[in-house]
């Protein structure tokens, strides 16, 4: 019986942290992160209460702005960008009822500044999305290799998936991209090195449904996607949900947010 490691995505962001604070002490001024959310989505307050503590914790300044309706906040996000003082800028994406339609969340995203788009909301941007590095970084911890590596993503057309795709594609992976209309879901995670599952569906994903020794990494939130017990009895490596991906995701959004502020990009 093989257990997995299980990977410990809050000592690997406090090592990110420290090393945005070191960067941030050596600047001119204290990089300012300015958060959009709609304070009725109680997922968006809570991580923007998270973000604002992590960020404050290694001198970056954080302000947050409450969600109205579209037209009025692409107002407020425009003035924000053109605001030197402004080092990054982003939008928590509601969930559930008050979520945006595809349409409003485009023109939304769209009056960020790319140079202060540090969550890389846009596809243009010159970032790569927190979450998307925070996986790179966990799949770089268990030891995985990217070339010609068979990688599943399942929840591929999602805010996550989308961009991970596309990124590892990049690094010359063999991306299987899955989504609801996949017809051979299992066959696919369970003939893939790496799992990655961003769907936001508990349990979705079982131990038997992947290969012995794959590298598991879990972004569904609230819960997981993928059942912990028989997953890690199978796995070589796999994230947990808390304390995985989602504290790591917060540290790279602080790291893109300095690199912006050293106009590093």
């Amino acid at each position: 019986e093989m257990s997995a490691r299980i990977f410990d995505g809050k000592l690997k962001a406090e090592e990110i942290l420290e090393d945005v604070a070191k960067r941030v002490s050596r600047l001119q001024s204290a990089p300012k992160l300015v958060s959009f959310y709609n304070p009725k989505d109680s997922g968006s307050a809570l991580y923007t209460r998270i973000k604002r503590q992590k960020a404050e914790s290694v001198g970056i300044e954080f302000e947050e702005k409450e969600i109205e309706w579209v037209d009025e906040t692409v107002k407020k996000l425009l003035e924000v960008g053109q605001d030197a003082s402004v080092t990054g800028i982003l939008v928590q994406h509601p969930t559930g009822e008050e979520a945006f339609s595809e349409e409003d969340w485009k023109r939304l995203v769209g009056a960020i500044p790319l140079a202060k788009d540090v969550d890389g909301l846009r596809e243009d941007s010159p970032f790569v999305p927190a979450t998307v590095r925070a996986i790179l970084v966990a799949i770089e911890d268990a030891g995985g290799i990217w070339k010609d590596c068979k990688v599943a993503v399942v929840g591929a057309s999602g805010m996550v998936g989308k961009p991970l795709v596309k990124v590892l594609s990049e690094k010359g992976a063999k991306v299987r991209a899955i989504d609801e209309n996949t017809e051979d879901i299992w066959y696919q995670t369970k003939n893939s090195d790496i799992v990655i599952s961003a769907v936001g569906k508990q349990d979705l994903i079982l131990g038997e449904q992947i290969k012995e020794g794959a590298i598991v990494i879990d972004v569904g939130s609230p819960g997981g996607d993928i059942h912990f017990d028989s997953a890690s009895a199978v796995a070589s490596f796999i994230t947990p949900v808390p304390g995985g991906i989602g504290p790591l995701t917060v540290a790279c959004l602080l790291e893109n947010t300095v690199m912006a502020a050293e106009k590093n990009v």
